[in-house]
């Protein structure tokens, strides 16, 4: 059956490049082809929106519509006991709904039958328009042209809440426990009465609340944003029905949770030099039992940085010797790799200075005295003078303060879950390690000592000790 399947997706993919008719793959296992007449008959009518009027019920909008209440509340995500109200939109299954054009981003954890759903279409809809061969062909920030069939260009939410069956239950018992019918359960997860239930099966329960169709017994996994720019910071969330702790990596680079809200969250860098393409987001867990494994791939898209070429005086030229860059750096990875799960910040990043006159952005690859394009910028330069303020750009805890050679006075801030900015090329610093800083706080005095043509501050944010764009952190909000 497997060979039937590669070979029905190596004709799927031949046809969708080459313009030929659609194929499709019969219970027998047999091709046969596809007309857009055939397509037509073979797809469903789709619902249209109904927005419901003063004195009407649930009954007397199914009785309009020829359909049931049960398919009216498995269709809006309802339950009996649900109200409606005057100026409540409903989908109405059977009727015939508003073809409407529509661009998605995909998500992380989103699948093809899952799409499908949101958007009241077809696998064999979106697969084709998208010249896709399965759900494995999706990754996390891809975008995709869609015709939705709900009247709106917006996804509506899959509802639903995620149950493992246990040993030894039923249906009968499942209906008892959520007040459903079988037939409700079954409907919402596609199988057919009767249905044997084995322990760990994954089930949805069509109740109020949002559901991801994923693996095992992930709860929701969830990256932002996507895609990806070179030198952004990912946030990673993730819930599990299991007891324990996710463990994972994005790229190369080992993932570190903290519990946040129901879950657990991680943040990860994608420094300047990364290439554009796809990283492998991969998740697992261990508990009382091993989790299913969970992969996604992630879009990683240029940054389109600068190249910058910056001379320096003849008695700084030493200081680009490659050893003494990759002996500060490695001195730095020991503070920059420390990580406590806690945040300590809410909210935005500030900027550090109040004056911000940028000089030179994050991300330009960088050439020194006429010498190759090997390094990029790992910070952003702030104009200013000998003495300008530098303050806080959030909560956290002072970790170091001392003269280095490259970047000079430097003042390192922890600021929780591997979050860390630096302040280089000060004059001066007035707070100790082990203070603890509040955003907007003076905390040192720009300056001009290290590998510096003139009074500035390099300001640098780092996430694992990787390099990351700051000016994010003051419009995105983390984690």
């Amino acid at each position: 059956m497997k060979h039937i399947a590669l070979s029905f997706s190596l004709l799927f993919l031949l046809g969708a490049l080459l313009g030929l008719p659609a194929l499709a793959l019969a219970q027998d296992g047999s091709v046969a082809q596809v007309t857009p007449e055939a397509t037509a008959e073979a797809t469903p009518t789709r619902p249209p929106n109904h927005v419901v009027e003063d004195g009407e019920t649930l009954t007397s909008i199914a009785a309009l519509y020829d359909v049931t209440v049960a398919d009216l509340l498995l269709v809006n995500g309802m339950q009996e006991s649900d109200l409606i109200f005057p100026g409540q939109t409903l989908l109405i299954p059977g009727g015939e709904g508003a073809s409407v054009p529509a661009g998605y981003v995909v998500q992380a954890g989103d699948t093809l039958a899952a799409l499908a759903q949101r958007f009241n279409t077809t696998v064999e809809a979106i697969a084709t328009a998208n010249r896709l061969v399965s759900s494995d062909s999706l990754y996390a920030g891809q975008t995709l042209a869609i015709v939705s069939e709900t009247g709106s260009p917006e996804p509506r939410p899959l509802t639903g809440t995620l149950h493992l069956a246990q040993p030894g239950e039923t249906m009968l018992m499942l209906a008892a426990r959520y007040a459903l019918s079988p037939e409700a359960i079954a409907a919402a997860n596609n199988l057919d009465l009767p249905v044997q239930l084995f322990e760990g099966m994954r089930l949805r329960i069509p109740v109020p609340g949002e559901y991801q169709d994923l693996p095992g017994g992930w709860e929701r996994v969830r990256v932002r944003p996507v895609p990806l720019v070179q030198g952004q910071t990912a946030s990673i969330y993730v819930e599990h029905a299991g007891e324990g702790v996710p463990t994972g990596t994005f790229g190369d680079q080992q993932l570190q949770f903290a519990p946040y809200d129901a879950g657990y969250v991680a943040l990860a860098g994608v420094d300047a030099l990364n290439e554009p393409g796809r990283l492998e987001l991969a998740l697992a867990g261990e508990g009382s039992s091993d989790w299913w494994p969970f992969a996604e791939e992630v879009a990683i898209i240029s940054g389109d940085y600068p190249t910058q070429t910056i001379n320096v005086a003849a008695e700084l030229e030493p200081l680009l010797a490659p050893e003494v860059r990759a002996e500060e750096d490695a001195f730095l990875h020991d503070i920059y790799t420390r990580f406590t799960p806690e945040a300590q910040w809410d909210g935005l990043f500030q900027i550090p200075v109040s004056t911000t006159i940028v000089t030179a952005g994050y991300g330009g690859l960088r050439s020194y005295n006429g010498g190759p394009f090997e390094i990029f910028h790992t910070g952003v330069d702030f104009a200013g003078t000998t003495g300008t303020p530098i303050l806080a750009a959030a909560a956290g805890t002072v970790v170091f303060r001392d003269t280095l050679e490259l970047r000079g006075q430097t003042l390192i801030i922890d600021h929780g879950l591997g979050v860390f900015s630096a302040y280089n090329h000060l004059s001066a610093i007035n707070v100790q390690v082990g203070d603890r800083v509040e955003p907007g706080q003076p905390v040192a005095l720009g300056g001009s000592t290290g590998l510096s043509t003139g009074p500035h501050l390099h300001w640098e944010l780092r996430v694992m000790d990787v390099p990351v764009d700051g000016m994010q952190w003051t419009r995105d909000l983390f984690p």
